[in-house]
Order: C-alpha cells, then sequence, then structure tokens
C-alpha cells in the first residue's frame, strides 16, 4: 500500500499522541515566527503549537482525508493540501521553522527523503529551525523478527511491511545524522514510545539549525 493511500484511508481514523517538546523549541522560536508543519495530518502538532502561543502556523498533508479531518476538528487552523510530495509551496529562504512529525518512516526510497531535505533547506531561513521526530530501529524482539523478514525482501535492515500493508522504513542514529548533515544539530534525544497501536516503539526528538 502507497503512503498517501494508507493516510487517506486508514491512518485518517486514527489518534497520535507523539508529544512536542516546547521548552527545547522556545529557544529558538518566538510565537510570531513563520512555522509550517510537513505533513500536518489533522493538524494534532500545530494545536500544541498555537497552545504553546506560536501564531504563525501553515500545515501541508497530502492525504485529503486528514486534511479534511482537520478542517472539522480544527476550523482555526490554517491546514492545506499538499499537492507535489516532497515539495514545500514556499519561496527560498521563507521560514523560520519547518515542523516534520513521522514522515522520513514512510520514505523507504533514500532519494524521497534526501530530496525532502533539500528543499527544507531551501525554504529555511538563514539560522532556521527544523523540528523532527520519527521512529529508530528497535532492539525489541517484534520488530527484531520484521526487520529480519524486511532484510530478506527489501535486502536492508529496518524496513518492513506493517500488518496494514504499509511498508516503513526505521532509522539508525547514524542515518539520521547523515540526512541531517547540512544543519547544525542543537538537540537529539531518544525516547522509548507507544505506537497508535500500544505497541512499544524507540524514537527520536531533534531540533537542528540552518
Amino acid at each position: 500500500m502507497l503512503a498517501q493511500e494508507y493516510w487517506n484511508e486508514i491512518g485518517s481514523k486514527k489518534d497520535f499522541e507523539d508529544p512536542v517538546y516546547l521548552d527545547k523549541l522556545s529557544k529558538f522560536l518566538s510565537p510570531a515566527s513563520k512555522i509550517v508543519e510537513y505533513g500536518c495530518g489533522y493538524g494534532r502538532m500545530m494545536r500544541i503549537l498555537k497552545t504553546g502561543g506560536y501564531e504563525n502556523l501553515i500545515g501541508f498533508d497530502f492525504a485529503p482525508n486528514m486534511i479534511a479531518r482537520g478542517q472539522k476538528e480544527n476550523p482555526d487552523l490554517d491546514l492545506r493540501l499538499l499537492k507535489t510530495s516532497g515539495a514545500i509551496p514556499f519561496e527560498d529562504e521563507s521560514l523560520d521553522a519547518v515542523m516534520m512529525s513521522t514522515v522520513l518512516c514512510c520514505m523507504v526510497d533514500k532519494a524521497e527523503s534526501l530530496g525532502l531535505m533539500r528543499d527544507i533547506l531551501r525554504v529555511l531561513k538563514k539560522k532556521g529551525i527544523l523540528y523532527i521526530t520519527d521512529f529508530l530501529v528497535c532492539e525489541h524482539p517484534r520488530y527484531q523478527e520484521r526487520y529480519a523478514q524486511g532484510a530478506r525482501e527489501f535486502g536492508e535492515w529496518g524496513i518492513y511491511t506493517t500488518n496494514e500493508n504499509l511498508t516503513v522504513r526505521h532509522y539508525t542514529t547514524h542515518a539520521i545524522m547523515d540526512l541531517l548533515k547540512e544543519f547544525d544539530i542543537k538537540w537529539f534525544e531518544q525516547f522509548d514510545f507507544k505506537t497508535m497501536n500500544q505497541n512499544p516503539a524507540c524514537t527520536f526528538h531533534c531540533i537542528a539549525r540552518k
């Protein structure tokens, strides 16, 4: 199943709980900072930002049902359908920050994730901030079995197909740092986490500056 199809038909019916560490973010941004969330879903993260005092927020997602749900549940948020995956529709050096939660895990093709990073660098102002959270390779036995199967199928450890037929990628810390090599890492921390299906997982949160 393609990621867009999954998030439109299945993911749009689920609720998410991954946090935003506003105490870390507030060191780099002001309430008036222009912030875009790439892969905003139904606006959960943007709601946290707005409640935290941030005023200039725009969210993009490529799943129409996600945007429709968000516009219904959060009518005061600016949520927009993304026309072209991997491209943020803003001018060069026009944003103070880009937010991104569990987007990279849906990018199995490395060229796709590298292309998105290039576009994020393009739209960020000098010293602009990227706040990113996603899944890391996890030592839990349920994942080790899936990684092994995925390695046989895809030829790479960390890629596997979920029970809902979505192929995803979990990243090593080294792979994340390689993706962010053009940024200055200001904060990186790993966490234990429960997924939306209440399965144990390993995640990271990171603040990187252009």
